[in-house]
């Protein structure tokens, strides 16, 4: 008789946080893509507002939803430390402008996420380019 063995599941990558957020936020799902922050996560606003928090990241992921964003990942960097990871990259973001026009903005996002429970979470997500 042989033995068959299943080699272990692999985890997922740290990245599959960002777009797990992604698929969520494109189908209009805001609990689902709140759900992908931790509980004390952070999101960056254009203007360099930190949004903290899963309800408030939800009022600001619904407006996004409100313009039809669509975010695209053209090149992603991971680095990991254990249970942290940092990336960075490129992301095209198109939207709805303030008359209608599709609106496309190339950004270089920092992203950090954190592995709670083997769970991968965004802890800070900062997609846009803003000064200060």
């Amino acid at each position: 008789m042989s033995t068959t063995l299943t080699p272990p599941k692999k985890p997922p990558p740290a990245e599959s946080a960002l777009y797990a957020f992604i698929a969520a936020l494109q189908a209009g799902q805001l609990p689902t893509a709140a759900a992908c922050f931790t509980r004390e996560g952070c999101m960056i606003t254009p203007d360099g507002t930190a949004v903290h928090g899963r309800s408030e990241i939800l009022t600001l992921l619904a407006q996004l939803v409100a313009r039809r964003t669509e975010i695209e990942v053209e090149q992603l960097v991971v680095r990991r430390a254990g249970d942290v990871a940092l990336a960075t990259g490129r992301l095209t973001l198109r939207s709805n402008g303030l008359e209608g026009a599709r609106i496309a903005q190339t950004c270089t996002p920092m992203l950090t996420l954190r592995r709670i429970e083997g769970v991968w979470k965004i802890a800070i997500l900062a997609p846009w380019e803003h000064a200060g």
